[in-house]
């Protein structure tokens, strides 16, 4: 028949139920005329029933434990944080130097900045270090859940 392009893009459709009750006549009737829209939507129907009964089978426990501390998750996930902190690094020092440099701005607006700045690390560290010693002598550290 002259529309079978037009029924074969609907046939995962049909197989799926997605079709208007029209279409899916649509579809049906060609299907009954058709011997190739016939065939192509059996083996549309035999793959999904093939893929249907395919299993993959969820880790347990122990093996998903066993993947998170496999070398090379620790050490892709090591110089990701690298990356992205040196990332963050260089362009910070960028913006700083150009911040610095720029003659437009207010030599009282640059100290402020500056003055803000510097607190807003020296909390940033302090957090760190008191979470690094807290760490330390954490008892539950080592406890997986």
């Amino acid at each position: 028949m002259n529309d079978c392009s037009h029924i074969e893009e609907s046939l995962s459709a049909y197989l799926d139920g997605e079709l208007t009750q029209q279409d899916r006549q649509r579809v049906e009737l060609h299907a009954d005329q058709c011997d190739r829209c016939t065939q192509a939507l059996a083996e549309l129907t035999r793959i999904r029933e093939g893929i249907s009964q395919l299993r993959q089978p969820e880790p347990n426990e122990i093996q998903w434990s066993r993947m998170m501390r496999l070398t090379a998750t620790k050490t892709s996930r090591g110089v990701g944080w690298i990356a992205g902190i040196a990332g963050g690094v260089v362009l910070a020092g960028y913006a700083v130097y150009e911040f610095a440099t720029d003659e437009t701005t207010d030599a009282f607006f640059k100290v402020a900045t500056a003055a803000l700045a510097g607190g807003v690390l020296l909390l940033l560290f302090s957090v760190l270090m008191e979470r690094l010693h807290a760490r330390k002598s954490d008892r539950y550290k080592d406890v997986e859940l």
